[in-house]
């Protein structure tokens, strides 16, 4: 990387995290160790936010220990050796047992792992009042989750990707590759620990990360930036037809599970699928396991 990208890419990161942290703010920030982690914390200590750096064990690998080592390390070390920071960074982990906890929950260890860092991410962001959780997803990973939605037949919504902002979450990196990143901290000289099971190609992110994504990109060297160009238009489609079918719901007076039929057939197969989809929100809280082969099963 050369010297004028490596400072415009600093000027735009740093400019990001300070037009959205002030000294007065609290963050958790999802430390795990790896090069896209440690990357977001080098700039992030160099904001004036109060820092609560937050590290999840799941006791999978042998390396596990030696990573939560190396994080709790180079938080004590930014505390002793930075003198840019006006106060010290915290640092927090937890150790679980995953396999177990996957195991029990029926669950599958990738999804499982999720649920368990977002509960202590969210458990600490209340605790410390924290205005933002900050995640180190990149423009790689938001493109890998598209495919996978694709692939699961996800709604506009999950072909929409990740937003950079959504309720408390904030990943300020999503137009940043990973190339870009690994070009960064090698130029700079910046450590990091490898997890070598992201090479294991039995998960499907991994799959998609070291099978799909490099012929894609033989096909279009930048496709992470084409397909955030693209998704951004998806967004705002899945924002409107949100809109109308709230709109419907609540003009048509719907309750207990119940809808006027004549009214409803009235209606694009569009529209009615995101009716369906909005009262299954309305009712389960969420709609992350609804994709719209389930939603199709209803039409018919």
């Amino acid at each position: 990387m050369k010297a004028q990208e490596r400072k415009k890419l600093e000027d735009k990161l740093l400019a990001k995290l300070n037009s959205k942290l002030a000294e007065k703010d609290t963050v958790i920030a999802a430390i795990s160790g790896g090069a896209d982690s440690i990357f977001l914390l080098h700039f992030l200590k160099q904001t004036k936010a109060k820092i609560v750096v937050t590290h999840l064990n799941h006791q999978l690998r042998k390396a596990a220990d030696s990573d939560e080592k190396f994080v709790k390390e180079l938080v004590e070390k930014i505390n002793d050796c930075y003198s840019g920071r006006h106060r010290e960074i915290l640092f927090v982990s937890k150790k679980i047992d995953l396999k177990s906890l996957s195991k029990k929950h029926k669950r599958g260890i990738e999804e499982m792992g999720r649920i368990e860092r977002y509960k202590l991410f969210n458990k600490l962001a209340k605790k410390h009042q924290a205005k933002y959780i900050l995640t180190a997803h990149h423009a790689d990973d938001n493109l890998e989750t598209i495919i996978l939605n694709f692939a699961r037949g996800a709604s506009l919504e999950g072909l929409a990707g990740m937003q950079e902002v959504e309720n408390q979450l904030f990943r300020p990196l999503l137009e940043i590759s990973k190339k870009t990143i690994l070009s960064y901290l090698k130029d700079k000289k910046i450590p990091y620990k490898e997890d070598l099971s992201n090479k294991d190609t039995q998960y499907s992110r991994n799959f998609v990360r070291h099978e799909i994504l490099p012929r894609l990109k033989q096909l279009n060297p930048s496709i992470e930036k084409t397909v955030a160009s693209n998704t951004e238009n998806l967004r705002e489609t899945n924002k409107m037809l949100i809109a109308k079918a709230q709109s419907w719901i609540k003009n048509n007076a719907v309750s207990k599970n119940k809808i006027p039929l004549k009214n409803f057939h009235q209606k694009t197969e569009i529209l009615k699928k995101y009716i369906i989809r909005e009262l299954y929100k309305n009712i389960v809280g969420d709609s992350k396991n609804i994709e719209n082969i389930h939603i199709q099963e209803v039409l018919t």
